[in-house]
């Protein structure tokens, strides 16, 4: 389950009754990217309603992809949750992170996600899947031992996150640690079998190992079902690289 599903039913269970349909409602809008869902949210803010609203409108700026907006806006919902003792800080403060990774400011993203860990300390599964997402930004801000650490310890509080076993092998396979990559590679596999992202890694790791014809098979699935992605695009290149 993703960060943000995870956020909206959590900001469901906590909306008061009367406010249900409205954050309901406006968080469909704000996800598809409906036109006046920004200015629908902001109204809603101002005319007082709260962490809903504050929400709301973070998943507004989302859906017109305009992260940097919605990490800010995440990041003083979060701060607002936190004040108030809310349940839903931890999961603001993460989704506040992941858009700002969005918005390629990963430095901010690790101190986000940062909080966000502090919070959910007694949450396994949810610290989990943060430390995989903190694994990201400080992978992009080439600090490897870090996001090994992160990686190392996320997927054991959160076995069930393909992700954190697809970035687990990925690095252990750039790093030359062929039998770790090899083991994480294939529980991401296990678990997310029709990932795109999954099957191009399982699809290297295929090749590095000399079976050619199954690292073409994983990449050709990858280019039919994600045509246009990087990881289609990826898969696309790994394949004239290596003719049958």
């Amino acid at each position: 389950m993703s960060p943000t599903l995870i956020a909206i039913l959590l900001m469901q269970a906590a909306t008061p009754v009367s406010d249900k349909a409205l954050y309901a409602d406006c968080a469909r809008a704000a996800q598809s990217g409906t036109p006046g869902a920004i200015d629908a949210a902001s109204r809603w803010l101002a005319a007082n309603g709260g962490l809903p609203a504050r929400h709301c409108l973070g998943l507004a700026y989302l859906g017109a992809n305009k992260p940097a907006e919605a990490s800010a806006t995440f990041e003083a919902a979060a701060r607002v949750a936190e004040a108030t003792g809310s349940p839903v800080a931890a999961d603001f403060y993460g989704q506040a992170g992941n858009a700002a990774l969005l918005a390629s400011d990963p430095a901010r993203a690790e101190t986000l996600i940062s909080s966000a860990i502090v919070i959910a300390a007694n949450r396994d599964a949810i610290k989990g899947a943060l430390l995989i997402d903190r694994a990201r930004a400080r992978e992009e801000q080439g600090n490897l031992a870090g996001a090994r650490q992160d990686l190392e310890t996320g997927v054991k509080l959160a076995p069930a996150e393909p992700v954190g076993w697809l970035l687990l092998g990925t690095l252990a396979r750039r790093e030359g640690r062929l039998d770790e990559a090899r083991a994480a590679i294939a529980t991401a596999l296990r678990l997310a079998p029709d990932n795109p992202d999954v099957q191009l890694e399982a699809g290297n790791m295929a090749a590095l190992d000399g079976d050619v014809s199954k690292a073409r098979a994983l990449w050709t699935a990858v280019s039919k079902a994600a045509p246009g992605t990087p990881a289609a695009k990826a898969a696309d290149e790994a394949l004239l690289r290596n003719p049958e």
